[in-house]
């Protein structure tokens, strides 16, 4: 206990918590205790690696904010706050992923100004995220048909909605940082 308390108000943790909840998304912040164990400690983790975690969801929610949720390389676990989730085995889906994707670059085709249409080639990674129905984050590429060209990477994020529609919230091409 002693310990806990001493931690809890030495400059260093302090700035440290300072760190941590500007990394945090605006969300968590209002009105709610900044760490909360049930909230950010995965299943199965110990509570003595609090630390350690805080650290991992700081890089973690940086590379949300960075990528919009496409971007993602780092993952807490299992843990009512990892929101954005890496589906590695996308490929069983992979039916229902091009159907959006298609959907998606249909309807950025028929609405965009400019001259180029595009093709979706094949799904490149994908991210998801459990709202009322799982929302997708795809990075994509695609082929310029109008050009010929070489493929270029598109991101995507679509779902299905409740009545089966497809539902693209965006499709835009990815910006090269």
């Amino acid at each position: 206990m002693a310990d806990s308390e001493s931690r809890r108000f030495s400059p260093c943790f302090a700035e440290e918590l300072l760190d941590w909840q500007r990394g945090l998304p605006r969300r968590f912040l209002f009105g709610q205790v900044v760490w909360d164990d049930d909230a950010f400690i995965p299943e199965g983790a110990s509570e003595k690696h609090r630390v350690i975690f805080r650290r991992i969801y700081r890089k973690y929610f940086l590379q949300i904010f960075a990528s919009d949720g496409f971007d993602i390389d780092i993952y807490p676990g299992k843990a009512k706050a990892a929101m954005f989730i890496p589906y590695l085995d996308f490929e069983k889906e992979t039916d229902l992923l091009m159907e959006l994707a298609n959907h998606a670059i249909q309807d950025y085709n028929c609405k965009e100004t400019n001259v180029y249409k595009y093709e979706v080639l094949y799904v490149e990674k994908v991210n998801f995220i459990l709202a009322e129905c799982r929302e997708f984050f795809m990075t994509v590429k695609v082929k310029n048909v109008t050009l010929r060209s070489p493929k270029e990477t598109f991101q995507i994020h679509a779902y299905k909605g409740p009545d089966g529609e497809n539902i693209v919230r965006l499709c835009r091409r990815k910006l090269l940082v």
